[in-house]
């Protein structure tokens, strides 16, 4: 018989969660790169994938995605009444943390693609959280990568992630219209570009996406293409010079979060055991992750 136990600190809820045939390297890999944990009814139904990032998630939608970036300073105390079993003056005191969440779309975009993840790890992730069945979900997958099929008429995204940055590719494939691609932000404080490079300004702090890496391949390896962004009325679009429009071109984006020192999860372990079957269960404690899907855009704040 599996027992979970919730136990309640203040208005915290500390949600014990188990963690079935994940191998060293999955956990490990967490502290990395990004991993994207498939949705199979444990979040709203909006999230289709939902990815652990530095003091923030990253989701993934139908055609677009959702940003979700905590207060650096407020996750850090997060961290340490975590880390401290809630054996310190923080525990006594309710936390409150400062987040902010904004929304980009792809603007008169594909509303029903195809979303084909890949590079599974091994093992999957269970969630039983709360009293209400409905909400359990088992067996959910973890990937490296998810590629959204014809957001536009050949074109491509892909998310995925490098040294704990999130990326995403717009592969533009011969015969799409480069024009057609247009990035909508809604929930953003304020959008600028500065050092070519684009600053979404928000209540808890500044992200940014760099420069789009951009190039095309041949027989010789890979040729970079000038690229940059254009911004007008929080939508987003990219102006490409001299690039071979009969060769598929990659625009590549890097996010990046609030700078955050300490464990970027929202998770510590403090027990594990072996199975019978080579399994490994470990148990810990877990605060809100997709659970915490903000309704709206815009800043918002959790009390623990």
């Amino acid at each position: 018989m599996i027992k979970l136990v919730k136990r309640k600190l203040n208005r915290a809820h500390y949600i014990i969660f188990l963690l079935f045939l994940i191998p060293a390297t999955v956990l490990k890999a967490q502290y990395s790169n990004i991993e994207f944990v498939e949705n199979k009814g444990q979040w709203d139904s909006r999230i289709k994938f939902s990815g652990q990032v530095a003091a923030g998630m990253f989701y993934v939608e139908q055609n677009g995605f959702m940003v979700v970036q905590h207060k650096p300073e407020d996750w850090a105390k997060i961290g340490e009444l975590a880390h401290n079993h809630g054996n310190s003056q923080l525990a006594k005191n309710a936390l409150t943390i400062h987040s902010h969440a904004y929304l980009v779309g792809f603007l008169n975009g594909n509303k029903n693609p195809e979303i084909l993840p890949d590079k599974p790890l091994e093992g999957n992730i269970n969630y039983f959280i709360g009293s209400d069945t409905s909400k359990w979900a088992s067996g959910c997958k973890v990937y490296q990568g998810i590629t959204i099929k014809n957001i536009y008429p050949n074109v491509d995204v892909r998310y995925y992630s490098n040294a704990g940055a999130v990326q995403y590719d717009l592969i533009v494939k011969p015969g799409a219209d480069l024009s057609r691609i247009a990035l909508k932000y809604d929930g953003a404080d304020k959008l600028e570009l500065k050092n070519k490079e684009l600053v979404i300004r928000t209540s808890v702090g500044n992200l940014k996406e760099l420069s789009p890496y951009t190039y095309q391949s041949d027989e010789k390896g890979r040729k970079q293409v000038n690229c940059k962004y254009i911004l007008k009325n929080n939508i987003v679009t990219f102006d490409v010079k001299d690039y071979d429009k009969s060769s598929t071109l990659i625009i590549d984006p890097s996010l990046v979060f609030c700078s955050f020192s300490g464990s970027t999860a929202d998770n510590w372990g403090f027990t594990a055991t072996y199975g019978p079957d080579g399994s490994m269960y470990g148990g810990g404690i877990v605060f809100g992750s997709g659970g915490t899907f903000p309704v709206s855009p815009g800043a918002f704040q959790t009390n623990f």
